[in-house]
């Protein structure tokens, strides 16, 4: 008998330990607030909003809890390192209208993306999942309304095969009649790697399909190869071909996304669907890399 209740306890605490869980507190490592997600016991992702912070985005952590993406400010808020406003993975724009030019990618003048309160994280079994509803506001306003789009970011982390792996869906409704403008280097959505990647720039690579290309509506993948203290990463950002991209930015210092302009009417919303996988390196040849990059791909859009 003492043996069968001794099993039932270690399996109830297996089960205690097993699945994905949210946890939401203050931000500890700045200011705002934030939602770790766990895999188990393993810190794998944190969602950072709230005030202090210019934009909403999603940290990614290493297997020791290693940051592999940007944080952009210090513990007061202070803007720190190369591009500051560059925050793990995020979505930024230049957006122009009846309020003129609204600069949603440096977050200067004002700009805002405030996240609503009607925030909702859930751990299941193979996944943790973030529904946030984010307010783009400009600098300007008519009418008494500053607002420019209502969007609604879908967060879905999961890892498989080791990897951890972000879907991420982005709904952008226009409260007005605007245009996503900006270019390359200052729109979309991206990817950036820790601040300690822009001081070893030389030890960072890129693979992209198709190979070698960065402008056309036929982009599929991009591979970043980066280094964090003595171990190689990877983060592979998938495109969607429903997104109506147009071309790819790259930076040796760890930023890459895509980008596209888009005229957007008033109350049609525009939705965009990306997966990103990141982990170490594997030992191997490009080769095997991109085969790996397109059998993601695949499923991806499957």
């Amino acid at each position: 008998m003492r043996i069968a209740v001794s099993l039932w306890l270690l399996l109830h605490a297996a089960a205690c330990q097993a699945g994905w869980k949210v946890v939401q507190a203050d931000n500890p490592a700045g200011p705002g607030k934030a939602i770790d997600i766990h895999d188990g016991d393993r810190l794998v992702g944190r969602f950072v909003y709230g005030e202090g912070q210019i934009k909403p985005y999603l940290h990614i952590f290493g297997d020791n809890g290693e940051f592999l993406t940007n944080a952009g400010a210090d513990k007061n808020g202070k803007g720190t390192g190369a591009f500051p406003h560059h925050r793990g993975i995020f979505i930024g724009w230049k957006i122009e209208s009846e309020l003129g030019t609204n600069d949603l990618w440096h977050m200067t003048k004002g700009c805002k993306m405030e996240v609503s309160p009607a925030l909702k994280a859930t751990g299941k079994n193979d996944y943790a999942r973030i529904d946030a509803t984010v307010l783009w506001k400009g600098a300007q306003s008519t009418n008494g309304s500053d607002l420019l789009i209502t969007e609604r970011r879908e967060l879905t982390v999961s890892r498989p095969a080791n990897q951890i792996q972000v879907d991420a869906t982005f709904t952008l409704t226009p409260a007005r009649n605007l245009r996503l403008a900006g270019d390359l280097q200052h729109s979309g959505v991206h990817f950036r790697a820790s601040n300690e990647v822009h001081g070893r720039q030389s030890e960072t690579s890129y693979l992209t399909s198709p190979e070698g290309k960065a402008k056309g509506s036929d982009l599929q993948w991009c591979r970043l190869s980066f280094p964090i203290g003595t171990n190689l990463y990877s983060a592979l950002q998938l495109n969607h071909p429903a997104n109506p991209v147009e071309e790819l930015s790259t930076r040796k210092y760890g930023r890459f996304g895509y980008f596209f302009k888009k005229n957007l009417t008033k109350g049609e919303p525009l939705t965009l669907k990306y997966r990103f996988l990141i982990g170490k390196e594997p030992a191997s040849v490009s080769e095997t890399l991109a085969s790996e990059a397109n059998a993601a791909y695949a499923l991806f859009v499957k």
